[in-house]
């Protein structure tokens, strides 16, 4: 159920819009939903970028499969595997690598890693490796609702509450556990990226950026974006999350983040 304390996204107003430049937004059941990119979707994050905006998805999806979304679709760029890498795309198409720290580091610890993960995994049966484990560079993903059927809240939690109590870094998406050694989110490579890359300031971040998301591991970037957007598959997990979307918008997935993407362009009309 959604949130009373949470708005809805058409009391967002045109002047908090107005300094707006940069969208980042997760991708599973924000951009997707029901295991598509809605051609509405794809249409709004095209126009998005031809009106100038700045669009890179932040996903705990695979490498592999953000690769290709950083080659093929109108974004930026895509900071992948939960803040491990940002892939900047430049003005040729080429692609640039950033990874949070050195990449030999980051694979030798996710094989540490895994090794850890599939000694656990017996004991919670029947979840599994998440199928793109093979494209990860960095983390390790448990499938508890992709190609789990059905779905396994339960086990996602036990298994999320073992892994915490062995000090790993565990984060649930609407499909996966993520799991990562390291001191990065999200919102930590969100803020380099923006930093760095861009040449933004605090306070510019403040204003400029937006966020959209859909589920708990979105909570890093809630809790630092003050203009903050859930769409309203979100309403199933907010009792158990602590920090929040500020805005909510009527449609689920990729529907509701292109409601948002035509409320800035009426905007720039």
């Amino acid at each position: 159920m959604p949130d009373s304390l949470i708005a809805d996204l058409q009391q967002l107003s045109a002047t908090q819009l107005q300094p707006i430049k940069y969208i980042l937004t997760d991708v599973d059941d924000t951009l997707t939903w029901e295991s598509s990119l809605p051609v509405e979707t794809y249409l709004a994050l095209s126009e998005l970028l031809a009106a100038g905006y700045i669009v890179i998805p932040v996903t705990g999806g695979c490498a592999g499969w953000s690769d290709l979304m950083a080659r093929l679709w109108p974004v930026s760029g895509v900071i992948t595997e939960g803040g491990a890498c940002f892939l900047q795309k430049q003005t040729s198409g080429k692609l640039d690598y950033h990874y949070w720290t050195s990449v030999e580091h980051m694979h030798t610890k996710k094989l540490e890693l895994l090794q850890e993960v599939n000694a656990l995994l017996p004991e919670f049966t029947p979840l599994q490796l998440a199928q793109d484990q093979a494209y990860r560079l960095t983390d390790v993903a448990v499938d508890y609702a992709q190609d789990q059927n059905p779905p396994s809240p339960e086990l996602r939690d036990a298994l999320l509450d073992k892994l915490h109590q062995r000090g790993l870094q565990a984060k649930a998406s609407s499909i996966h556990i993520n799991i990562w050694h390291g001191d990065y989110d999200k919102f930590a490579m969100a803020e380099r990226v923006l930093t760095q890359h861009y040449g933004l300031s605090h306070q510019q971040i403040v204003e400029q950026v937006i966020y959209v998301g859909d589920a708990p591991n979105d909570e890093s970037m809630f809790a630092k974006f003050p203009l903050s957007i859930g769409v309203a598959n979100i309403g199933k997990h907010l009792s158990s999350m602590q920090h929040k979307p500020n805005w909510l918008t009527k449609k689920p997935g990729g529907h509701g983040f292109a409601e948002l993407a035509n409320k800035l362009l009426q905007k720039n009309g």
